[in-house]
């Protein structure tokens, strides 16, 4: 049922049974030049600072893919530099992709240290996005600050209901989980405005002064396993605090944090609850309402409330193993295709048609489908 890779037409990225299909991309970056964003910020006094030569607040790191791969293949912009909605239709078109959910691609921006520094990022990123590519016919998703939920919620009542703003697009990391009651007026924003909360990975790596993070030395290790485990926290920390009881409308996307752990956690989270459900009661939002359980066994919250992106996809080999990985996994449930452009970790949809692990109804859930189910399109 699949198309072989030998069919490939050389001009194109995909085998020609991709043309043919519905495709939404929920993880494509663009990333607007400096200079030009500076423009955006409104305050004049943080304008002013980020135009100094020093930039925005530095932060510490100490990894960096370009030592885990061949000199000159790593990359933010391996496959080019999206600036205008016209870059992105171009890059679109030879990996088959009809609809690109494009964000402003400043992933490393929570980690920025001056909350008044990062929200006139945040307000300038937003405008510039509504500019050149909502205002374009992009489907887009607007920033978001996890840092200032305040400051969130006014950025979504400002931006959240124009054409073409499909999501809101923030960050996931083990600090402070999405679970924390501090957000709740950002989830009755978000379902107020039918905007689905997109959580992308972030240079939030293992806190960096841990005996943990000290020990983590190789790319694998620090990109291939911690954001999954990140995934995972949050994931967790939202259902067991029964953010979903509250905000049963609401929708998360987790970008970029691993997906075969679903097994896992839908039966781990499940034995627990069951066997231990008696401090759910003293959660701070169950304590507020009185309330003594979940209202359902946290399985289920995963499998109607979250949606995981695909990139990378790390597809078994054996097409057997790989369909069982699938419906183990909920995929046709919960799996949104993504391609992550344009970084060199590219993830094109060849995986559809070049195994046989996928049905036409999995295959067409997760390339299109689910996200049509959560995305506010015109």
């Amino acid at each position: 049922m699949g198309t072989s890779t030998d069919q490939l037409d050389p001009d194109r990225e995909v085998p020609e049974q991709a043309f043919e299909d519905h495709i939404i991309d929920l993880d494509f970056h663009v990333n607007p030049m400096e200079e030009e964003l500076l423009s955006y910020v409104d305050d004049g006094v943080v304008r002013d600072k980020l135009s100094t030569e020093y930039g925005a607040t530095p932060v510490k790191g100490k990894w960096d893919a370009a030592f885990a791969i061949k000199e000159g293949t790593e990359g933010l912009f391996t496959q080019g530099r999206a600036k205008y909605a016209d870059d992105v239709r171009e890059a679109c078109e030879k990996f088959a992709i009809d609809e690109p959910v494009v964000n402003a691609g400043i992933n490393n921006l929570n980690l920025q240290h001056n909350p008044v520094l990062k929200n006139g990022v945040v307000q300038a990123a937003n405008d510039y996005m509504l500019d050149h590519f909502a205002d374009e016919g992009v489907a887009t998703s607007m920033m978001i600050p996890k840092w200032d939920p305040e400051y969130t919620v006014e950025e979504i009542e400002r931006v959240g209901s124009e054409d073409n703003i499909v999501a809101a697009y923030s960050w996931f990391d083990p600090k402070v989980p999405w679970g924390s009651e501090q957000f709740d007026p950002v989830f009755e924003a978000l379902v107020e405005n039918d905007l689905p909360l997109l959580l992308h990975g972030s240079l939030a790596y293992w806190p960096q002064q841990s005996y943990v993070g000290d020990e983590m030395l190789t790319w694998t290790e620090v990109l291939g396993f911690d954001w999954p485990i990140h995934g995972m926290v949050n994931v967790v920390n939202m259902i067991m605090r029964g953010v979903f009881d509250r905000f049963p409308d609401l929708n998360v996307v987790l970008q970029e944090a691993g997906h075969w752990w679903v097994p896992f956690v839908r039966y781990r989270m499940d034995e627990f609850y069951e066997m231990h459900p008696e401090d759910i009661k003293i959660t701070p939002r169950k304590h507020t309402s009185g309330e003594q359980y979940l209202d359902r066994t946290p399985s289920e919250y995963l499998r109607d409330n979250f949606y995981l992106c695909t990139q990378p996809f790390a597809l078994p080999r054996n097409a057997g193993d790989a369909e069982d990985m699938l419906n183990l996994s909920l995929a046709e449930d919960m799996f949104i295709y993504s391609s992550d452009w344009p970084h060199q970790t590219l993830d094109p949809p060849t995986w559809f048609y070049t195994s046989r692990a996928f049905d036409d109804n999995t295959r067409e859930s997760i390339l299109h489908k689910n996200a049509e189910e959560i995305l506010r399109f015109s």
